[in-house]
């Protein structure tokens, strides 16, 4: 997967909407799973601030990220569902994070009564 970093701050280019974005933690940071598509990003970035006098550049950073696999293999977690699709998953910038919510998430449901275990995977 790949990342925008904005070499001016060190912040990471999040899509917020259809031409809304904001710079960010890595944790937020909006992935490309192609480079291509991150560098054309990148030079239209570029391109919009140019004009306006800033010196600010974009670099394309390849990153992994994780997610959390079901371990009945049921699918991977989101924000609304544990069996979701793999491309739907809820993606963390480490593996640490991921660790933390999965820990988190195991200890909420089996105090309501329910077994659930998830296994971190790169991708």
């Amino acid at each position: 997967m790949y990342v925008i970093e904005n070499t001016a701050n060190g912040r990471y280019y999040r899509k917020l909407g259809a031409e809304a974005h904001q710079y960010t933690d890595i944790r937020y940071a909006t992935p490309f799973s192609k480079w291509k598509k991150a560098k054309q990003k990148a030079d239209i970035l570029h391109a919009a601030i140019s004009p306006i006098g800033e010196q600010i550049n974009f670099e394309v950073k390849q990153h992994k990220f994780y997610v959390l696999k079901n371990r009945n293999d049921k699918g991977y977690m989101n924000q609304v569902s544990w069996n979701a699709p793999k491309d739907e998953a809820m993606m963390f910038a480490s593996e640490e994070d991921a660790k933390r919510k999965a820990i988190d998430l195991a200890t909420a449901m089996a105090k309501v009564g329910v077994e659930l275990s998830f296994k971190v995977e790169e991708i």
